[in-house]
């Protein structure tokens, strides 16, 4: 449950002036699973028995969003999906850590467990590492980058709200912030690249030398030592096979290694996975309808809303129900925003494989310069999604109903919330 439903007072005769001192914290049942809880209210007070420190962290979420009148009865919460992800794209407009702490604080009050940092592209690079300074000094152009005290600071605010972040690398393709910084990791070193001012897949990838290996092995061991949580996103989509068809070197390479062009991503993930597991941590990276997915990886399907992958666990990201970067509606007024339409309830009506590991909403930043934009764009829509990710939705009229309340909530504590449109 996100969004209480206030019929269920009327429904469960009565209710309870509510307290922080009237609550009594029960022993953990772990039956309930480690972000479940339950909630006993009676006239003596409110019981709050969770299955671990996660949903003693929900069950009080729960109670605060009731307000000061609690209905007597028993409300019983576990969440559906493990990974409730968000993904945030601070490499095409930097975010102010100010605003990600923020958002931290939001994804906590919805219930959702994961931030995905889209932290490179081919517009830019934003976070430090130290062995290889020119990634920020040249990739973190339109904006700033996150210092090591940076991220560990929004690691350890995300962690005290259970939430975990998940940092994402791109490779081999999507580059060009990189390539721009260290022309030798291209497959033309003598071309004097930019940073990428444009939006869309720019054809300048990764080369497939030793070298260049040894380079991204370099920057994920700073990654992982950052960034606590088992998983590290390598991006691994979109990467155009044109440059290694034409470059000598890359052509070379390719037969050195018996790869076609096609092949190359596919081999170049596969050596950064075996390389994270070294770390005892897992890889994941996009679907690609082309590409095998490496084995032992976590697969983040955004094509598609389908979950088999075979073998991979799936975190379910599809485009048509979560891409928040997608008007709201197809009404004129919005802001500039990607042509596709993306409705509430588009969103609300996701029903994810139950057999997928978790699913994922997405904030792409190329029309959204400002944490405002961001806001707008992801409210009212996140909300319905956070029900989604919980397991918890029903009727949408229902929803719309409660939802009023909430927005006002939200919009108390200053969030720019979009339009709701139904």
């Amino acid at each position: 449950m996100i969004i209480p439903r206030p019929q269920e007072q009327a429904v469960l005769g009565g209710s309870a002036a509510f307290r922080p001192d009237d609550l009594r914290l029960a022993p953990d049942d772990p039956s309930l699973g480690e972000e479940g809880y339950r909630l006993d209210v009676t006239p003596g007070g409110v019981e709050l028995t969770a299955g671990g420190p996660a949903g003693r962290f929900y069950g009080s979420k729960t109670l605060s969003q009731l307000g000061p009148l609690v209905p007597y009865g028993t409300i019983e919460d576990r969440p559906r999906f493990a990974w409730r992800g968000v993904m945030l794209d601070v490499a095409r407009h930097f975010m102010p850590k100010a605003f990600v702490l923020r958002l931290i604080d939001l994804l906590a009050e919805h219930k959702l467990n994961v931030l995905h940092l889209h932290l490179t592209d081919d517009q830019g690079w934003r976070l430090e590492i130290k062995r290889h300074p020119r990634l920020t000094e040249v990739g973190a152009r339109r904006g700033g980058f996150y210092t090591h005290d940076d991220i560990r600071e929004i690691v350890a605010y995300a962690a005290d709200r259970f939430v975990t972040v998940v940092p994402e690398i791109e490779m081999p393709g999507h580059a060009q912030a990189a390539v721009a910084a260290y022309p030798l990791l291209g497959n033309d070193p003598s071309r004097d690249l930019q940073v990428w001012s444009e939006w869309g897949i720019s054809e300048h990838v990764l080369n497939l030398e030793e070298s260049t290996i040894r380079f991204c092995q370099d920057v994920l061991d700073e990654v992982v030592g950052l960034f606590p949580g088992r998983y590290v996103h390598v991006g691994g989509d979109e990467c155009p096979v044109t440059e290694w068809e034409r470059s000598p070197g890359a052509r070379r390479r390719l037969a050195e290694l018996g790869l076609r062009p096609r092949d190359a991503c596919a081999w170049f993930i596969g050596r950064m996975a075996s390389h994270l597991e070294s770390h005892s941590r897992e890889l994941v990276c996009w679907d690609e309808p082309d590409r095998e997915p490496t084995p032992g990886t976590t697969v983040m399907v955004w094509r598609d809303e389908q979950a088999d992958r075979g073998d991979n666990d799936v975190i379910l990201a599809p485009h048509t129900r979560t891409y928040f970067d997608y008007r709201p509606s197809a009404d004129p007024g919005h802001p500039p925003a990607q042509e596709r339409v993306l409705t509430l309830a588009d969103t609300y009506a996701f029903a994810p494989d139950p057999a997928a590991r978790g699913v994922q909403c997405q904030l792409w930043t190329e029309y959204m310069p400002t944490p405002e934009q961001v806001e707008y764009m992801a409210f009212p829509r996140m909300c319905a999604f956070a029900e989604v990710a919980w397991g918890s939705p029903g009727d949408y009229p229902d929803f719309l109903l409660r939802l009023d309340a909430h927005l006002a909530r939200l919009s108390a504590r200053g969030v720019r919330v979009g339009p709701l449109v139904p």
